[in-house]
């Protein structure tokens, strides 16, 4: 199974699964590693909020 598949239908968490295909001292690790030292989970976090928000006002100008 390709990667996004494994993810869709394997029915692991998807951080299990990156563990799990990683290997150890290779390329995704590092990248992994690079994000994560940036803090990408809170800037992914920050920026669903912005969307939400945003969404929000589309809305009230808009109309729901």
């Amino acid at each position: 199974m390709a990667p996004p598949k494994m993810a869709l239908e394997g029915g692991e968490e998807p951080a299990q699964l990156r563990k799990r295909v990683t290997s150890p001292g290779g390329t995704t690790e590092k990248a992994v590693q690079t994000l994560e030292a940036g803090q990408i989970e809170r800037i992914f976090d920050d920026a669903v909020v912005a969307a939400m928000r945003r969404a929000r006002e589309l809305a009230d100008l808009f109309g729901k």
